[in-house]
């Protein structure tokens, strides 16, 4: 990373430490890509409210689609991402990880050697679909799923 990138201003919810896409106009400057994609802005974090989600008093983020109460940041990733966003564990050692990750494709000659990649690359397609099928509707509030901002009065 270099001396003069900052984290996201929305790291606490999306944990980037590099801002914008390498030049694009879409993203804000001061926003990771993902951020700017899905909010174009700076999310609003608040300390001590109720979460309307898991009702726990927490440091949450303000719905940034409509004006619903504030979610606690970790059911407000849940309802943007849908599950954690993670890779998950590897099933072998670091130096077949290593030899996996420097594959364009992966040989049935590799999966015949180590079976279980073929398990480990069934979940991360499962958990990336399931979070592009997430991120697909993040358009609108994860609890209301109105895409505009309603008025307190019209609800």
């Amino acid at each position: 990373m270099s001396e003069d990138t900052e984290p996201c201003k929305n790291y606490e919810f999306c944990e980037n430490q590099t801002t914008g896409c390498g030049g694009c106009s879409i993203c804000p400057k001061d926003l990771c890509m993902n951020c700017g994609m899905m909010f174009g802005k700076e999310l609003i974090f608040k300390n001590d409210v109720e979460c309307s989600i898991c009702l726990e008093t927490k440091r949450g983020i303000k719905q940034p689609k409509c004006e619903h109460a504030t979610t606690c940041v970790q059911c407000f990733r849940k309802c943007y991402y849908g599950i954690d966003y993670d890779e998950p564990d590897f099933p072998y050692s670091n130096d077949v990880e290593e030899e996996y990750g420097g594959l364009d494709y992966v040989p049935k000659s590799f999966i015949d050697r180590y079976p279980l990649i073929y398990e480990y690359e069934e979940e991360s397609n499962r958990r990336f679909d399931k979070q592009q099928e997430m991120i697909s509707v993040n358009s609108r509030c994860p609890l209301c799923r109105s895409n505009h901002r309603k008025s307190l009065s019209a609800v």
